[in-house]
């Protein structure tokens, strides 16, 4: 996080991000799992991110940077061990008209090949000058789901705000966004903003119809949800099994902060 401080030269047009790709060799969870879910690579991976996000090269600072959307693929159940060597590399970037978007894809591979992968699109608002694309859009659609009438409420919780500094370390993200509510309120939100992937987790938990077995997931992020709120789970479950679409939304919101389709692979 101390390479996140660095200035950087900026987005000069023309350039292209790095062709970055870092190897993260022997990982393996270091928090207890029950059996882990398509959201924990991601979770406990997410260092690797952060280094891709904090590396000298890369061209932007990462504060600016918000997770807008993501698609996981999980070829393989597992169990409660999760081992094997997580890659990461840029695999595609679009200027916009008001800011840039960059995709991320994320592999995790063990002695069978790849257990499961992903490609996280990261946003940052800004001029960056006219419109230029590289690589395919290999992502979740920039067009969630739309939540229909028939999307039921299944679920209502307070999310957790304990062990704050311990989700940074599975992370790697520390920053004051995730930790204090005087940080947040600073820079205009209600309090400390839980991160993505641990909601994310807790959705998955309460899904009255969870897709088992090899699985696609794609999420979009509307906004933050902070700790200790009132959150509410609506679900759509969709036919000839294939899979749900669900939502995410505080009481204090009248729109879904996390939107979701999960189905089978």
């Amino acid at each position: 996080m101390l390479r996140a401080l660095r200035a950087r030269d900026g987005w000069r047009r023309g350039e292209r991000f790095p062709a970055l790709t870092l190897r993260w060799e022997n990982f393996r969870a270091d928090a207890p799992i029950d059996v882990a879910t398509i959201i924990d690579p991601h979770l406990y991976g997410f260092r690797l991110a952060m280094a891709m996000l904090t590396h000298p090269a890369w061209p932007i600072p990462p504060w600016g940077f918000l997770q807008v959307r993501s698609r996981m693929l999980l070829h393989r159940q597992g169990g409660s061990d999760l081992r094997g060597t997580l890659a990461s590399a840029v695999c595609g970037w679009r200027v916009l008209e008001k800011g840039v978007e960059v995709d991320l894809r994320t592999q995790l591979s063990d002695g069978e090949g790849c257990a499961w992968e992903s490609v996280v699109t990261y946003y940052s608002r800004g001029q960056f000058g006219s419109g230029e694309d590289h690589g395919e859009e290999q992502g979740a659609s920039r067009v969630s789901p739309k939540i229909g009438p028939d999307c039921k409420d299944v679920a209502r919780w307070i999310t957790d705000g304990t062990q704050r500094w311990r989700y940074a370390s599975w992370t790697g993200d520390y920053n004051g966004l995730h930790q204090w509510d005087w940080y947040a309120r600073r820079l205009g939100f209600e309090g400390a903003t839980a991160h993505p992937q641990r909601i994310v987790r807790q959705c998955l938990a309460h899904v009255a119809h969870p897709v088992r077995g090899p699985q696609q997931l794609d999420l979009w992020l509307r906004g933050p949800v902070r700790y200790g709120a009132a959150v509410t789970l609506r679900e759509e479950q969709q036919g000839n099994k294939a899979g749900v679409i669900f939502s995410l939304t505080p009481d204090s919101s009248a729109r879904p902060a996390l939107i979701g389709s999960w189905r089978p692979l």
